[in-house]
């Protein structure tokens, strides 16, 4: 198994709850929850704050780089993150892969497992709507 597949498989996204129980669940919550899961995940170095443009969700007082939230008139849910990977994994993942039956490029696994924990975050907090989850790699380091 690759180091980016760690929990894949068993659902064992980490989410944390204890703070969202007391608050009301809004947007700067929510990016926040998904950020903290997304940090979680093997590979994945920091957010990304964007190659263009600053990625963040914003709120009163504070915001949340890597992480954009878009809500459609349909009532679907789009997410947009930004990560920062790290190369020490990355090229371990590589070198792992010709051992691996699953000849999945390195990258699109860790982009399929950074959106199933988005996934499974957001189900976790109790929102069942439709969604879209974008990923993408600033960089490597």
């Amino acid at each position: 198994m690759l180091p980016l597949d760690a929990g894949f498989e068993t659902g064992e996204a980490q989410t944390p709850t204890a703070p969202l129980a007391s608050e009301r669940l809004n947007d700067v919550v929510l990016a926040n929850a998904i950020a903290h899961a997304i940090r979680d995940v093997p590979g994945v170095l920091a957010m990304g704050q964007g190659l263009f443009a600053r990625v963040a969700t914003y709120g009163p007082g504070k915001h949340i780089n890597g992480v954009v939230l878009r809500h459609a008139p349909s009532g679907e849910l789009s997410v947009e993150v930004n990560v920062v990977l790290d190369e020490t994994t990355i090229t371990k993942a590589y070198s792992d892969l010709s051992s691996s039956p699953d000849h999945t490029p390195v990258l699109l696994r860790c982009t399929g497992h950074i959106r199933s924990v988005v996934s499974h975050t957001i189900a976790h907090l109790g929102l069942h709507v439709p969604i879209t989850v974008d990923v993408t790699i600033d960089d490597i380091r």
